[in-house]
């Protein structure tokens, strides 16, 4: 007869997985428990329909997202030394499984910036009725409209509350990539007040018809390039409003500046090549790298010794183009005359030349 060893003597385990008997939805999740009754280091086994469960030897057991073919018996294998018990079967069952059998847009693309989205679905499977659960509560049917641009989770539920989701997007016609630019820039002034709006020659074909609103209650239609006068000061939103093959409406905005052009003319220049403040530079009050010129239809510089002998003379003067070129050092006079929309305004003034360091 075998005699077990006197330090085995009634040793015995016994083991109970919980729970019993669960029955769980498609895609849910679910863990087995072993308890084990008796005393030692444990070593476990899990089996599904008595069938070794490879790399299961742990007291839990999880299956993460149960399919159809989890469905069976669960069993664990205990081992405490000389001691093996196996536990009770546990049942694993799974309610009837839902299928999205499809999920489609069954109206035609619309134009962007419309909430004209539709979308149909159909499920099949689980237990109905179902509870279809669109994106923000839109709908509780088959159908759901008035989606905007995006992408959406669809969720539909059955009388168990399994559950089932799909994501799904909302798209909108492509748009022309369509942009406009002015000229002379985002600032115009009343004394050159004519802004020019232009979009490429390559986008005409994309649009049906276009108009420029310049937002002083004047328009121009299907011009390109186009040109404004305007009459008063402020900040104006240009619009280029057009339509594109598809029929869609689209607004693009610049924004403009009109204001009056004060000029920052030096009383002082340094030609001595130091970089720093070497040429006769007149400018834009709050607006220095805007060249002057642009503010006015034409300009013209005349410059004076003491004596009333001129010295330098410029048409359409640029800033910078006089340096006192072989002049000696001392005061000068000039007369800059800026003609615009209302007429030729002239400044007068006095100019100190140093060169010595």
């Amino acid at each position: 007869m075998f005699l077990l060893p006197s330090f085995y003597a009634g040793a015995q385990i016994t083991c109970t997985v919980t729970p019993s008997d669960t029955i769980v939805c498609y895609k849910d999740s679910i863990a087995f428990t072993v308890k084990v009754q008796g005393s030692g280091t444990f070593a476990y086994q899990w089996m599904k329909n008595s069938q070794v469960i490879p790399f299961a030897t742990d007291s839990l057991f999880v299956i993460d997202s149960v399919r159809g073919a989890d469905a069976g018996y669960y069993s664990c294998r205990v081992i405490s030394g000389l001691d093996t018990a196996t536990s009770n079967r546990a049942h694993l069952r799974m309610h009837p499984q839902m299928t999205i059998d499809t999920l489609y847009r069954y109206n035609p693309l619309d134009c962007p910036g419309t909430c004209k989205g539709q979308f149909k679905v159909h499920v099949s499977g689980g237990t109905p009725p179902y509870q279809y659960l669109w994106a923000a509560g839109y709908s509780q049917d088959t159908i759901v409209f008035g989606l905007c641009k995006g992408t959406y989770t669809f969720t539909v539920q059955d009388s168990f509350n399994c559950k089932l989701s799909k994501d799904y997007n909302v798209d909108v016609l492509k748009m022309p990539n369509v942009t406009f630019d002015v000229k002379p820039g985002d600032t115009v002034y009343l004394s050159n007040p004519i802004l020019t709006v232009f979009f490429p020659d390559s986008v005409k074909h994309y649009m049906t018809n276009w108009e420029w609103d310049f937002a002083d209650n004047h328009t121009v239609q299907n011009e390109n390039p186009a040109n404004h006068t305007y009459t008063k000061t402020g900040e104006y939103e240009v619009h280029l409003n057009y339509t594109d093959q598809n029929s869609c409406d689209t607004t693009l905005t610049h924004i403009v500046y009109v204001k009056e052009a004060k000029l920052k003319i030096p009383n002082v220049f340094t030609p001595n090549g130091d970089g720093s403040n070497d040429d006769f530079m007149i400018r834009i009050e709050g607006n220095p790298a805007k060249d002057y010129r642009e503010a006015f239809f034409n300009t013209e510089l005349v410059v004076f010794d003491r004596w009333g002998k001129k010295v330098y003379e410029k048409n359409n003067y640029k800033s910078g183009d006089w340096k006192g070129d072989n002049l000696s050092d001392g005061a000068y006079f000039y007369i800059l005359k800026c003609t615009g929309q209302n007429g030729t305004d002239v400044y007068r003034g006095s100019v100190t030349i140093l060169t010595a360091n």
